[in-house]
């Protein structure tokens, strides 16, 4: 397309001189000053339009020209004269420049049209934008928003936004697409503008038309996993909760498809076509995105990668989500072995543009840095988000089943380095989401030793503490809740000393109840409780440590300190009766831990959270959440 300018000198009447653009006239004109009285700017239509112009002629009278653009292109309106106002009546509704030549009868006189002072004034009759946008979007996620000028002759558009913080930024300088791609990085209350104009007018108030501010509530992804089976439709299951409590919702990541590559057909699934079709419905229509999750079974052979196999389960995704109506996938293929994270990075990349061509969503599930063998900041560049499962912090297995060291399934310090270290990679916080775990678990101690583990959903273990007289504590450096149930605790008998390379099952059941004591203690002591004691079964200088500030807090005289006596034995065997600790040992996060940890989420202004799984947690679980981002 011809670029438009400002229109050229001219010689005579209708005769256009060889000359430069308007704003190439000379710096230093013999009549100068040129001003311009008269309506500009934003006018209603049927105003009418009178211009008068004043110049500095220097001692001589100035000669005046006239020019109008409009849709019709330039016009002339006067040619040079003394004649200083020109009335143009009632112009219809559109955007015109009006420029003005002065001159000097000498200049005129030779032809100097080249030295002529000049200026310009912009009437936008009637002109207006107007923006389309929705009212609410996902913190992270990318919008085309749209702007509609009229009245305007080849508009120009630049966009502004208010941020929650109350900060004004523009989209840059003004470009000739209507069309711009907004993705606010926070959730909050934004605000938007548009302005247009025409090119040829000035970059201010005046030359611009703006649109009415539009009001977008963008909101932190609130996503919950679960099997969704409309077959178990119960309190408990995830089909019944989301159906209770849709508004606190906005995604669900229905556990639907399970990838095993040593099947002849590796996608699999046990979901009806009656669930799958009417979940999806009912997500739709209650404003939930459905991203089924894809959860990788078995473990990929290090030739897969190079395999015709990736390539085909990206067709089948794709495939799948469009004929069944999703808008995306949640991708869940943990434990990839650090040799392979490059490549997984590389399909991510590939399955990620597939998803986006078909207009699809890509969310990846990422285990905590640095012990994982996923690229946070390459996977980020194609996924939408990445989901950090920062949970379990403590199993029921590792560091050995021997000893598996309880502690919280994720308690506030585990989540907050989690945090960190993802977004020292360089990531956009509005890519990470925090998951978040609704179930516990639990481990037992005797004197032989570690009995055995498990991981117990939230809703058994509230049930269990409402029918036996379990003890549980607020820690609140974990943010998260100890409970002790089972037989009484019983001390391990003395003595114990140093011994770091000898596992004995007496000093393991001693770490255990060590942990529980000591963190009671400093609770009702109004103290900071101490950091958890790996129950390895190995006297170490840690162990050491924890008994010798056992025997300062119960007042122990031991022959040697942070040895483990007679005298320390049965001060333990006191404490146990008196806090009632018993062989079990539970952690788990009731709603105000959630709440903590969102908390936390909302502060680093993460893209949202989601919730490990619907189903599992507590009966009291919704008398406080309500998939609100705290504020």
């Amino acid at each position: 397309m011809k670029k438009r300018q400002l229109v050229p000198l001219f010689a005579s009447l209708l005769t256009i001189a060889s000359f430069p653009p308007l704003t190439h006239a000379a710096s230093v004109p013999y009549a100068s000053q040129l001003v311009i009285h008269g309506p500009e700017g934003n006018l209603r239509p049927g105003t009418s339009i009178s211009i008068t112009v004043q110049a500095n002629g220097h001692g001589s009278t100035p000669q005046y020209q006239f020019w109008m653009e409009s849709a019709k292109g330039w016009t002339l309106l006067r040619n040079y004269s003394a004649d200083n106002t020109i009335n143009l009546g009632t112009l219809p509704a559109g955007s015109y420049i009006i420029a003005v030549y002065a001159l000097d009868p000498n200049q005129l006189q030779q032809g100097q049209y080249h030295e002529a002072a000049q200026s310009s004034v912009v009437l936008n009759i009637g002109s207006q934008v107007t923006i389309s946008a929705p009212s609410t979007m996902l913190a992270g996620q990318s919008q085309l928003l749209q702007a509609d000028a009229t009245n305007l002759i080849s508009p120009v558009y630049q966009w502004w936004w208010q941020n929650p913080e109350g900060q004004w930024k523009s989209s840059g300088p003004y470009q000739s697409s209507p069309s711009w791609n907004f993705t606010p990085h926070q959730s909050g209350l934004y605000h938007l503008i548009v302005y247009a104009k025409d090119p040829l007018a000035p970059n201010n108030a005046q030359g611009a038309v703006w649109s009415q501010t539009v009001s977008l509530n963008v909101q932190p992804i609130s996503l919950a996993y679960g099997y969704f089976h409309v077959s178990s439709d119960s309190p408990g299951h995830a089909w019944y909760d989301i159906q209770q409590h849709a508004s606190a919702f906005n995604a669900i990541a229905p556990l639907w498809y399970t990838y095993n590559p040593s099947n002849s057909n590796p996608v699999s699934t046990d979901v009806s076509t009656q669930s799958l079709q009417t979940v999806t419905t009912y997500a739709a229509s209650h404003h939930m995105f459905v991203w089924p999750t894809v959860q990788l079974t078995g473990t990929l052979p290090s030739d897969w990668w190079a395999s015709s196999e990736p390539q085909n389960l990206i067709t089948t995704l794709v495939t799948t989500a469009v004929q069944n109506g999703y808008n995306g996938y949640t991708l869940d293929f943990e434990d990839i072995p650090a040799a392979q994270g490059a490549d997984f990075t590389a399909f991510v990349k590939e399955l990620a543009q597939a998803l986006h061509q078909a207009k699809l969503t890509l969310i990846v599930d990422v285990m905590p840095l640095p012990n994982s063998a996923y690229d946070y900041s390459a996977l980020a560049k194609s996924a939408n988000y990445l989901d950090l499962l920062a949970y379990p912090e403590y199993t029921t297995t590792t560091p050995t089943t021997l000893a598996p060291n309880p502690g919280p399934t994720e308690g506030a310090p585990w989540v907050n380095n989690a945090i960190h270290l993802a977004l020292q990679t360089g990531m956009s916080p509005s890519q990470l989401l925090l998951g978040v775990a609704l179930y516990g678990q639990s481990w037992t101690y005797t004197n032989q030793g570690f009995q055995g583990g498990e991981a117990i959903t939230s809703r058994t273990i509230a049930s269990n503490l409402s029918q036996q007289s379990g003890q549980y504590v607020w820690d609140p450096r974990q943010q998260a809740l100890e409970i002790n149930t089972g037989p009484l605790a019983v001390a391990p008998p003395a003595p114990l000393s140093l011994n770091p390379a000898t596992f004995s099952p007496l000093v393991q059941n001693l770490q255990f109840l060590l942990n529980a004591v000591l963190l009671r203690y400093a609770i009702s002591h109004q103290q900071t409780p101490p950091a958890l004691l790996a129950t390895d079964g190995g006297y170490g200088q840690d162990t050491e440590a924890a008994v010798a500030l056992f025997q300062q807090d119960f007042n122990v005289q031991p022959q040697a300190l942070g040895s483990y006596g007679p005298h320390t034995a049965q001060a333990l065997q006191a404490a146990i009766d008196q806090y009632n600790i018993g062989q079990t040992m539970a952690w788990d996060e009731n709603t105000e831990s959630i709440i903590d940890l969102l908390t936390t989420a909302a502060t680093d202004h993460l893209g949202g959270m989601t919730l490990w799984r619907l189903g599992y947690q507590s009966p009291h679980f919704w008398t406080q959440f309500t998939g609100n981002w705290p504020s």
